[in-house]
């Protein structure tokens, strides 16, 4: 949990003699000392997630004498690679209970508020924005950035946000009827804080998490009543700034419209980087070169797909999808299981509809963020095991699985030794 703490909230960059002395790498090590020298560590066997994020490692280093920037790759992409990655193996290792998944979601939805809350406060106590975004005709708007100790730009920030509505409604705000107030206030100073971004694939992404609560509730018309209320009652009081940037999504008549149409524009661009060597790539973390020297632009692709064909070519792709294919098979065995089985009060029943609509919306910001080397699609991939295995043990305990189910469940190794684990 320290690890999380630090990670999140850069301790490193508050804190310079933690920075000096490299704390964060200190807990990595530390942690990997701990899980492989557990008892735990002669009955662990990797699944297939597993294995395709080795391959991806394996191929990176293998790929070196092939690559055009080895050198970037040994000091920057790997390194990279290794701290988000890493987040699957001690997900895996060290939440292998319900009381430490409870810990885990609590300090993660903690600390991402804290990461919103604080350019909001900054904002409104001083004024604080912290970037800016060209309007045309020589004429610029600010945006909410992350804070001055977290670098995150505009649509990172709006990534953060997004990620902790779906737990903020599924978690949180179902435990009693203080819990759902405080949702609401939460909810609120979120969606103020969304505006204040300007971002565009922000907005999109509320609409996939409303899309994603609307199908999985029972109360349909209610949902759609209240959210269309919404839209009207935030977008009146938006300003001509804001509405102009926000209906650029859909018209072309809006005068920011020419920036959506650039960041389509720059996807084409983007893949065609990756043509330059599409079956090989040109080397883990060397997006931002590739995309330098191939069209002259200094930034690391803005969409996952290409930042990945980009930087590991046709083959790395290959291995990345399946990896996520396996993380989405075990959310939809956890779902179907959980939604059949366990009560909807139940916590890792909520904690699977928060994910899965997660895993949606995440999806869509694939589209308009890079990623391969982040800590998300990682840490969510280790949760997919947590969560199935705890949706197993629970079954197990009740005598509830019929043979079919049980054999299903078998085919998720690394699933199945975690439950064991917790009994």
């Amino acid at each position: 949990m320290i690890y999380l703490v630090s990670f999140f909230l850069h301790l490193p960059a508050r804190f310079p003699p933690l920075g000096v002395i490299r704390f964060d790498l200190i807990l990595v090590g530390l942690i990997t000392f701990l899980i492989l020298s557990s008892k735990f560590t002669n009955i662990f066997r990797l699944d297939d997630a597993s294995k395709y994020l080795l391959a991806i490692f394996i191929y990176a280093i293998v790929s070196l004498p092939l690559v055009q920037w080895p050198g970037s790759v040994i000091n920057t992409g790997l390194i990279a690679f290794i701290k988000g990655a890493i987040f699957y193996f001690f997900t895996v290792n060290l939440v292998i209970g319900e009381r430490r998944l409870k810990l885990t979601i609590i300090v993660f939805v903690v600390c991402n508020l804290i990461r919103v809350i604080e350019p909001l406060m900054l904002h409104l106590t001083t004024g604080y924005l912290g970037s800016k975004t060209h309007l045309g005709g020589g004429e610029f708007a600010s945006r909410l950035s992350g804070a001055p100790s977290d670098i995150i730009n505009p649509n990172g920030l709006a990534f953060v946000i997004a990620t902790v509505i779906p737990f903020l409604h599924y978690v949180f705000s179902q435990i009693n009827k203080k819990a759902f107030f405080l949702y609401l206030v939460l909810i609120s100073l979120l969606m103020y804080t969304m505006v204040l971004t300007l971002s565009r694939s922000g907005i999109l992404a509320l609409g996939i998490i409303a899309l994603g609560i609307w199908i999985k509730s029972s109360r349909k018309l209610l949902l759609l009543v209240l959210g269309g209320l919404v839209v009207i009652f935030v977008f009146m009081n938006l300003s001509e700034i804001q509405k102009d940037r926000y209906l650029s999504i859909v018209s072309d008549d809006a005068r920011q419209s020419a920036s959506a149409t650039g960041r389509i524009q720059g996807w084409f661009d983007d893949f065609e980087v990756a043509m330059n060597r599409p079956i090989i790539g040109h080397g883990l973390g060397t997006s931002m070169e590739a995309n330098w020297n191939v069209r002259g632009v200094n930034q690391v692709s803005h969409i996952l797909w290409a930042e990945i064909w980009q930087e590991i070519g046709l083959i790395g792709l290959l291995f990345f999808v399946l990896y996520l294919m396996a993380m989405i098979k075990n959310f939809i065995g956890a779902g179907r299981l959980a939604r059949r089985y366990l009560s909807k009060d139940d916590f890792v029943f909520r904690c699977v509809e928060a994910m899965q609509v997660w895993l949606l919306m995440n999806f869509l910001f694939s589209f308009a963020s890079y990623g391969l080397k982040s800590y998300e699609w990682y840490f969510f991939g280790g949760l997919s095991v947590t969560v199935l295995s705890l949706v197993k043990l629970k079954l197990d305990e009740s005598e509830q699985l019929t043979n079919a189910e049980r054999s299903q469940f078998e085919r998720f190794p690394l699933a199945r030794k975690l439950s064991e684990r917790n009994r």
